[in-house]
């Protein structure tokens, strides 16, 4: 984690030190109302929600070289109507990265905390760091290959939610075909280390391979879409489960401009997700989304999302193995006041069906937002 914080620290420095460009100041704020806070079955409680926004952020180039550089940091306040008390809550972010067309190094800090409706029903202070560093060589010629490191750190500050403290280390190598410029098929091997604090019976090592295409894939298409192979080997027992489950999945992300004013995305992943339920030690989260907008004029857009979700656990408790179906959809229009103003309407509904009856619930929000970019 130290070493993680020096990163961040140098390229905060190299942005003060050496760039020189516009820093963009970002101001929002917006209230939501939420019919169902806790995300519980019976006894659904409502809420008012106050989101209050402040941040910077910063793009330059380094003096003499392709080296584009980029910080940025935020602070929010949440404040519920409902239990303020147990309810409100600050968060923050931090970001900084280095770039050009072969490399790119980011680091990423969040402090925040987690829903009322966790597995404590109350707010638990959580902070996640992720730093990524990728280096690929150029595209231009008919094989390219890419390296990639990372490191996503999770720690809950109450002593109550230590064992859900965790550490991955990932490392991998992309061979790329370049059969346009702009455009390529790839194979790819990724490998992760996860260390748990406390809970060590779910340390793992995993192996994950890809086979996928990627860039401008049609005239009005672009993105990147693969199908994966998952493997993990668990050193210790737990209970019934496998010490070395295995799983296919996808990673679809795809754009499609369809018009000048329309656009699609489409998106889409299944992989092993960790988890603490029961005996199980993950789950198979399989996700598609479709999200649609349409720019009216210069100050209307409208947008509609819908999306699906299953999670499946593979070992019995209470004798049934536990799986959820969730489903939302979101529609939203907004408004340019001026360019540097922006105001949002939007509603949420989200359900839940899982065979798990205590599970179930259903949920409606609906929120406006004015947002200011100088």
């Amino acid at each position: 984690m130290k070493k993680v914080f020096v990163v961040l620290g140098v390229f905060c420095a190299a942005v003060a030190a050496f760039a020189a460009g516009p820093v963009d100041v970002l101001v929002s704020e917006s209230v939501t109302y939420d019919d169902n806070i806790y995300l519980t079955k019976n006894n659904e409680q409502a809420s008012f929600i106050s989101t209050t926004r402040a941040g910077l952020g910063y793009k330059g180039q380094l003096p003499e070289s392709g080296l584009k550089v980029s910080a940025g940091g935020s602070l929010g306040y949440n404040a519920y109507t409902k239990h303020p008390n147990q309810n409100n809550f600050w968060d923050s972010s931090l970001s900084a990265g280095i770039a050009n067309e072969n490399l790119d190094v980011k680091n990423a800090f969040l402090f925040t905390s987690e829903p009322a409706n966790s597995e404590q029903t109350d707010r638990t202070k959580r902070i996640n760091n992720k730093f990524t560093a990728s280096y690929t060589t150029t595209h231009e010629k008919l094989f390219s290959v890419g390296i990639s490191v990372g490191d996503d750190f999770n720690r809950y500050l109450a002593s109550r939610m230590h064992y859900l403290n965790r550490n991955r280390v990932n490392a991998g190598a992309q061979i790329y075909y370049n059969f346009t410029p702009k455009s390529n098929v790839f194979v790819e091997y990724a490998f992760s280390d996860t260390v748990y604090r406390e809970n060590q019976v779910n340390n793992s090592v995993g192996h994950q391979v890809g086979l996928g295409v990627n860039g401008q894939l049609a005239s009005k298409v672009s993105g990147t879409a693969k199908v994966t192979y998952d493997m993990r080997d668990y050193s210790h027992d737990k209970g019934n489960a496998t010490n070395h489950p295995d799983l296919f999945g996808y990673y679809v992300s795809l754009t499609w401009k369809a018009t000048a004013r329309d656009t699609f995305t489409l998106a889409g992943e299944r992989d092993m997700q960790e988890t603490v339920f029961g005996d199980n030690r993950y789950f198979a989260d399989t996700l598609v989304s479709l999200r649609a907008q349409h720019q009216f004029n210069t100050k209307w857009s409208a947008s509609l999302m819908t999306g699906w979700e299953d999670l499946h656990y593979s070992m019995r408790t209470a004798g049934t193995k536990r799986n959820d179906s969730l489903f939302t959809v979101r529609p939203e229009v907004n408004y340019a006041f001026q360019d540097w103003l922006v105001g949002s309407i939007w509603y949420q509904f989200r359900t839940r069906n899982s065979n798990m009856d205590w599970a179930d619930y259903s949920s409606n929000k609906a929120g406006i937002m004015l947002r200011a970019l100088f």
